[in-house]
């Protein structure tokens, strides 16, 4: 498919705008092709498409939706929940082996196939797979289904399959109420506006695309996509992005560092920016203070929170914050969500200011992995709420704190410990040091192996001041100003340079990919 795509319409009126006039998603492509949607295409054609997965759906199982940023993706995920099934969406950056996997696991689904070319998976796994041109024969044939069948309650809304570090998809579900209580929360995160704009960019298959999936859709904004012919060059992307009307930024830190790099990224290119939500990674205090400077009159917000729980925090990072505040807190819980921070070794609960993993309780916390009672077990429990009564508990894995004042750090995933010469090393503690060297823009450090023992460290640098040559001086530099900030055996023997850093399907940096 070509073209960008988008929906559009308001909350209050479907179909058309505060003038009267059709409101319409429009993706303009340099060889004129287009997408739109509208909100009241959307509600028609998804109650179309519930009708047929009404009768031809396996009963009790999700429906697979295969493709990227197709706006009749959009059509098939409300289509299922409004048949009162989960839907899963699989992209088609997924190699075979990966999408064999998540068919075997679910057992025979349904799949829509939705991609311009062949479906990568195996069709002996799925119980049928449905073309783009059965979804347009189940919309022309108009029939509908009644809100009895909508989903509700603890069946599950979506299931996302997430590897992790492990490389194996583990498949989390979502229930209803969860995504009720997570659209009551996050909706707070967009501006009432009647021709509001975010930017969908993220794919289906990451949590962070639920952000606008579900608080963009229940405000009424049109969400804008880009297809992967825009994203082949910046060029292409910041002209798209020129022509979008972009009033929400959503994506990781790590796209919006790549778009920063380009001075050009900055309000005249986007006029109507005013809101900007980060998530998925760490958001480093130069590039807060390098966004504050180029889009002044925006509101930032830092969020967090695993794919097993949504987002569960915000805080509006200003240059005070910026200034004063390393590494940035990554907020203040919202909705009725609660962080703990336990001792890793003996899960006694920490005071303010000790760092421990963080836990996260409350109303958006999955039901736990699909078909995986022994992943589920291990990280997913119930803790006695202020009221007495059991709440949904994730061990999340990621190292933190809460200060005084209620705000979460996150400090990076436990499991980037390693061990060189007998110390244990915080991987995401050197990156945080490496980054505050002047010299240094953005860094990853990864451990170097040799007999199954690590051997030493490597740093992996884009440099501030491209000018700057990546040689021997340089970074003889960047380790002398390390060693002031670090014990020595954290300095990384080796430093590798990049221009930029290759971003893996989720916006997020690709470390295996540098390893």
């Amino acid at each position: 498919m070509s073209g960008r795509e988008q929906v559009s319409g308001s909350a209050g009126e479907r179909d058309c705008g505060p003038s009267g006039s059709p409101r319409i998603s429009q993706f303009t492509h340099g060889g004129g092709s287009s997408h739109r949607l509208t909100y009241g295409e959307l509600d028609a054609w998804s109650d179309a498409v519930a009708a047929y997965l009404v009768d031809a759906a396996p009963v009790g199982k999700p429906v697979v939706i295969y493709g990227h940023k197709s706006p009749l993706m959009l059509v098939c995920f409300i289509a299922a929940a409004k048949a009162g099934l989960t839907y899963a969406p699989v992209d088609i950056a997924y190699p075979a082996d990966r999408v064999n996997d998540i068919l075997a696991q679910i057992g025979h689904p349904l799949v829509i196939s939705l991609a311009d070319g062949d479906f990568a998976g195996d069709e002996s796994l799925a119980s049928s797979v449905m073309g783009a041109a059965a979804v347009r024969a189940a919309i022309a044939a108009g029939r509908s289904v009644g809100r009895e069948c909508w989903i509700d309650g603890d069946t599950p809304f979506y299931l996302l399959f997430t590897s992790g570090s492990t490389g194996r998809p583990k498949g989390v579900q979502m229930p209803s109420r969860c995504v009720d209580a997570f659209m009551d929360y996050f909706t707070g995160l967009f501006p009432v506006r009647e021709d509001g704009v975010s930017f969908n960019r993220v794919p289906y298959t990451f949590d962070v695309s639920l952000f606008d999936i579900i608080a963009g859709l229940a405000r009424g904004y049109t969400l804008f996509a880009l297809e992967s012919e825009d994203e082949q060059s910046m060029r292409a992307t910041f002209d798209a992005l020129a022509a979008s009307g972009l009033t929400t930024w959503i994506s990781t830190p790590s796209f919006i560092e790549m778009c920063l790099a380009d001075p050009a990224f900055n309000e005249e290119l986007l006029p109507r920016l005013d809101n900007v939500i980060l998530c998925g990674e760490v958001f480093r205090n130069a590039t807060a203070l390098k966004l504050i400077e180029r889009f002044p009159s925006a509101r930032i917000l830092n969020t967090y929170g695993p794919t097993e729980t949504q987002a569960v925090t915000d805080i509006v990072v200003d240059e005070a914050l910026a200034t004063e505040v390393n590494p940035l807190p990554v907020g203040y819980l919202g909705g009725a969500m609660a962080a703990i921070v336990r001792d890793p070794e003996t899960g006694e609960t920490l005071p303010c200011g000790e760092v421990g993993e963080i836990y996260l309780a409350g109303d958006t916390v999955s039901a736990g992995y699909w078909a995986r009672p022994d992943l589920t077990e291990a990280v997913f429990s119930e803790i006695e709420g202020e009221d007495g009564a059991p709440v949904r508990c994730y061990k999340t894995g990621d190292k933190g704190y809460l200060d005084g004042e209620g705000r979460l750090f996150c400090l990076g995933r436990l499991d980037f410990q390693v061990k060189l010469n007998g110390f244990r090393v915080e991987l995401a503690d050197v990156e945080q040091a490496l980054v505050r060297v002047p010299a240094v823009g953005e860094a990853v450090v990864l451990a170097a192996e040799r007999d199954g023992k690590v051997s030493h460290l490597v740093a992996h640098v884009r440099l501030a001041d491209p000018a700057v040559p990546g040689d021997f001086a340089t970074s003889r530099a960047i380790k002398a100003a390390l060693k002031e900030l670090v014990p020595e055996y954290m300095v990384p023997k080796k430093i590798v340079y990049h221009d930029e850093f290759a971003l893996n399907v989720n916006g997020k940096i690709d470390r295996k990919a540098l390893a």
